[in-house]
Parts: C-alpha cells; structure tokens; sequence
C-alpha cells in the first residue's frame, strides 16, 4: 500500500512538472528509450535482422533528439535576447518586484538551457562508427566489425546496462555473466577465503581492451541487461525543461509587469487600460495553443483513428509518467 501511494504521489508530479513539454519528453525520449530497450533486449549478433532494426531506430533516436537540441538552442538564444530587451521598458520600475525577478530566473535558465544543449550535442556526436576500410566498404554500416561496439556505446547513452553477478557452486567465485564481463571486471585479490568480497573492487574496463570476449559475449541477450532508467531519461530532457520553464517565467514576469496597475488596484488609468487588453489576450492565447497542441498530435499515434478522446491521451500519458511502459493502442477500422 505505501509503495502505491508512492507511485501515485509520483506520478502526479511528474504529470505536472513535465506538463509544459510533455508531448517532447514522450515521443523524443521515452518512447524511443522503450523501443530501444525492446530491440536490445533480444541481442544483435552480426546478420539479424534484429541488430539492421536496432541500428535504425537509435539513428532515429539520435537524429530526433539532435533536432530537438538544435531547437533548444536556438531557442534560449531568442529568449535570452527577449528577455534583455524587456528590461528597459519604463514600467520595470514601477512594477511589482516579483515581474523582474521571473525574468532574471528566466535568464538564468536559458545561459544553463545553450550550454547544456551544447553538451549534449557534442555528446551524441563523439561516438560513431567510422570503420571504412577497404575490406567493409561494401558492407551496410550495422553489419561491419566496428558496429557492435557503436551499438553498445548508443545504448549506454539511453540505457542501463545491468551487471548480475553469480555465485558458482564449487568455489562460491562471483562470476559475471555472458557478455558483461566487457563492462566489468574483478581485481586481483578481490576475492578472499570462503568466497568474500575482499579489499578488491569492481572496476569498469575499456570496451576496446576487452575485444577478446568475442562478438557472441557482446552481443547475447538478455532480459535484464538493458533497462529503462527515468534518471537517464531526466539528463536527456533537461535541456527542453529549461527552455520550457524559462518561457512560464519569462511570461509570469511580463504578466506582473503589465498587469500591476490592477493587481495592486491603483488609481485607473492609461497602464489599467493596457493591462485589461493584455490579460484578454492572454487568456486568447492560451486556450488557442492548447486547443492546437491536442489537435496537432491527435493521430500521430500508430493505430489511433478519429474515436479518441481527451481521456483516452490522459490515461496514456499517466501510464507512460509512472512506469515508463508506453500500453499497447486499440486498433480502429478506418474506412476511406
């Protein structure tokens, strides 16, 4: 029962603290993160068709989330140019304290929004396969000998990689299993008498440096290898949160700013006027880019027709906010 509780009272916060960037953080993290860890899951051996799709998808992955950075960066560079402008209108002064500090925290998020972009960026980047020798020239990129260490790479950027240790029944000597011992290895003397973990430790190796495990080690499946992380998650949808909550700041702040002349209910005027137009049109606005952001995404879902509701997206969304598992859609029949 506590730990119900807990994931509800978890859920609900993810739901509204991702609300202003939800569609984002589903379609360009999540979701490709669930088809991902599907495909891992059932290994990638040289010549499957399983390792030619896995391939394709974190290309997919990786060009999505490459567009949405780009975007978050040219963004933040817009907002910081907005924000700096705003500060010398002459109604700055007079207004509540509260208008230009929004501003300011906004300013702050987008500098941290264009530099993590740019991390991330530089991220995605390092890591390719750049084997083009003459010998793999004919071959598609999946299938040269370098692929299974970019695959590996790629899915460490989006994954967990879980190491299971083992007891064996003679000596009781942990031992890792198939295809985890590129990623981990036991010291020297980290196993004492009777079998305990001793002053040794787990350390992590160079992938490259254990090349002799061979390509079946690497490349087994495993159901418990490759798991979902919502901490992985959280680092790759940072930068679109930033530039997310620097626009809710940055427009709290101008709405304290217009509107203090009737927040504060001073003597009416021409300031009163100009904030009772800007709240009308604000309250326009909103209700125009909610109306359009359910209706640009309402059959972008494979197997959705024009029987969806409003309710029907909520539960999907809260499904996917509290385990990460994206519930399977119901096939609707279509007639041209």
């Amino acid at each position: 029962m506590l730990s119900y509780t807990a994931t509800v009272i978890l859920t609900c916060i993810r739901f509204f603290v991702t609300l202003p960037y939800q569609r984002l953080l589903i379609y360009n993290t999540v979701q490709p993160a669930q088809e991902i860890k599907k495909l891992a899951s059932s290994g990638f051996k040289t010549g499957t068709t399983e390792r030619a799709k896995l391939w394709i998808v974190i290309a997919a992955w990786r060009q999505r989330k490459r567009d949405e950075l780009q975007f978050v960066a040219v963004a933040a560079t817009v907002m910081t140019a907005i924000i700096t402008a705003s500060f010398s209108w002459p109604n700055v002064l007079s207004s509540h304290w509260t208008g230009p500090a929004f501003w300011y925290a906004s300013l702050s998020l987008c500098i941290s929004a264009i530099f993590l972009s740019s991390q991330q960026l530089s991220l995605l980047s390092l890591i390719e396969n750049k084997d083009a020798s003459e010998s793999n020239v004919d071959k598609p990129e999946c299938e040269r000998p370098s692929a299974t260490l970019t695959i590996r790479r790629h899915l460490r950027q989006i994954l967990i990689e879980k190491i299971e240790v083992t007891q064996k029944k003679n000596n009781d000597k942990p031992e890792l299993h198939t295809g985890e011992k590129s990623s981990m290895v036991m010291t020297t003397g980290s196993v004492g008498a009777g079998g305990r973990l001793g002053a040794g430790r787990f350390k992590p190796t160079d992938i490259e440096a254990q090349h002799e495990a061979g390509d079946e080690q690497l490349t087994a499946p495993s159901s418990t290898r490759w798991t979902f992380s919502w901490r992985v998650m959280f680092v790759w949808q940072c930068p679109i949160m930033l530039i997310a909550y620097s626009t809710v700041f940055y427009m709290v702040g101008l709405f304290v700013v217009v509107c203090t002349p009737v927040l504060e209910v001073r003597k009416w005027g021409l300031d009163s006027y100009v904030a009772v137009v800007y709240m009308a049109s604000l309250g326009v606005s909103v209700w125009l880019f909610g109306f359009c952001s359910y209706g640009a995404y309402d059959y972008i879902h494979d197997n959705h027709g024009p029987g969806r509701h409003l309710l029907d997206e909520l539960a999907q969304r809260i499904s996917i906010l509290s385990n990460g598992v994206i519930p399977k859609q119901k096939k609707t029949n279509v007639s041209a």
